[in-house]
């Protein structure tokens, strides 16, 4: 056959690939039989008839296209970023009359461009059917105020799309090894992702940022393949048989290099494979783009109103919520009690053992705070001031708190803490309560330094 001829026609890279079939109806060798002078441009090199491997690392999502190309004889186009080459790559695969095939020996023609950066216009190149369903999909996602609802929206959207038993989303901090669900939908409503928590342990879920490394997703549709993941990962093959995954996608959700979670879809149908994939390329672009814009609002939220030193809220998230409290936007449950708390002796650690000392103090103390009062809301108001808020406790209950926490923090304690507290049932008390409680506060430091005048005053 005159391969040759075929792909110098063309005035773009292209090649013409083999597959070879097997007698089970899988493949076992992709060949790169003839190549035009661009191509062998780009891939220096490129030999006839040489195995694929040979020169590019294995990718089992475009051996699945080689294979759906070559011997089903299916039209098939992808846009997308090649993690072993660090590039986008607009591919076009085009079947060759089956004239051209052998028993077991099938070819197409593959087309391909490469971009630095993505492309828009080349993204959205899809078909029609899979556009409204991407965009029935961005429209749910930013068609709430509420985010979480959101992501619930679009979990659901896409555990339809898909047809599969479960979609969810994970967050994961491999740094701080941590991992959590964001949304999740199953097929059937009885079942929710705690029934399946003994599968996702640390273990399974940190390996699958190594097993994902070199592809843009991983897709098993059948036995054959998740023989072929066991090879790479035995730990999460063994999970996913426990859990009785037959089939399923796992796609990374990345801000830049770092991954931050995954789209993890399970027993889905595998008959619409070509269209799920074109589907969640797509979603999966936008879901990491909302997720990490939310995740950095977030971040910005959490630096604008938590002290950064002690982890408590600081002073201006203290302000804003006394002012909701005032102007009745988010009002603080009554019964409620406030303690004004200050350290005793923080000028004299920062003389003796500097301000790393005085900050350790500074901790310590918050977290003294956090065992006695972490249900309820805890400020860091000023240089060595902090303020509780603790609603819904009725009066014996805050006053046996407040003289727990006295009891910790008195002369010889570790931290010890001048103290100040009030109590009311009345909502419109709150900025009286909070005086009560700072001049009470005061006097108690005053008190403290006449018993103990050894201590230099903060």
């Amino acid at each position: 056959m005159d391969f040759q001829s075929i792909v110098d026609s063309y005035t773009m890279a292209a090649v013409v690939i083999s597959v070879r079939t097997l007698p089970n109806g899988h493949y076992d060798e992709i060949r790169l039989v003839a190549a035009n002078s661009i191509y062998k441009k780009d891939m220096t090199a490129f030999k006839d008839n040489m195995l694929y491997s040979d020169l590019l690392p294995k990718e089992p999502n475009f051996e699945d296209f080689c294979y759906r190309c070559a011997v089903e004889k299916k039209f098939l186009h992808a846009y997308v970023k090649t993690k072993s080459m660090g590039i986008w790559v607009d591919s076009t695969y085009i079947p060759l009359s089956s004239e051209y095939d052998t028993d077991n020996l099938h070819h197409f023609l593959f087309l391909h461009e490469f971009t630095t950066d993505y492309i828009p216009e080349k993204m959205s190149d899809v078909s029609l059917q899979t556009s409204q369903s991407v965009i029935k999909t961005c429209i749910n996602l930013r068609g709430s105020n509420n985010y979480y609802e959101s992501m619930n929206t679009v979990i659901e959207d896409i555990q339809q799309e898909t047809d599969s038993f479960c979609s969810c989303i994970i967050l994961i901090d491999k740094q701080k090894k941590h991992f959590a669900p964001l949304c999740a939908k199953y097929k059937d409503d009885v079942a929710t992702i705690e029934d399946f928590a003994e599968y996702l342990t640390p273990e399974v879920v940190f390996s699958w940022e190594d097993t994902i490394s070199k592809r843009d997703m991983v897709i098993i549709k059948d036995d054959f393949d998740m023989d072929e993941l066991e090879k790479i990962n035995p730990v999460w093959v063994k999970s996913l048989r426990g859990a009785e995954v037959k089939n399923l996608i796992l796609v990374p959700l990345s801000q830049g290099k770092k991954m931050f979670g995954v789209l993890f879809i399970t027993n889905f149908n595998t008959e619409n494979i070509v269209k799920i994939k074109e589907y969640i390329d797509l979603t999966s672009f936008f879901l990491s783009s909302e997720i990490s814009n939310n995740d950095l609002m977030e971040k910005l939220e959490y630096l604008s109103n938590v002290d950064s030193l002690t982890e408590v809220k600081n002073r201006n998230s203290m302000n804003t919520r006394i002012d909701w409290h005032v102007k009745q936007y988010s009002t603080i449950p009554v019964p409620f009690g406030v303690i004004f708390a200050d350290l005793n002796g923080l000028k004299k650690c920062n003389d003796t053992g500097g301000h790393e000392a005085g900050d350790q103090l500074l901790i310590n103390a918050a977290k003294l705070l956090k065992k006695h009062f972490g249900e309820y809301e805890i400020y860091r108001s000023g240089g060595d001031e902090f303020v509780v808020i603790a609603p819904g406790l009725e009066k014996e209950a805050f006053n046996q708190k407040v003289e727990e926490l006295r009891d910790e923090s008195g002369y010889d304690a570790e931290v010890s803490l001048a103290l100040g507290s009030d109590w009311t049932t009345d909502a419109k008390n709150l900025r009286k309560c909070l005086h009560n409680a700072d001049e009470a506060m005061y006097r108690d430091k005053e008190e403290f330094y006449k018993k103990h005048p050894d201590k230099a005053r903060a």
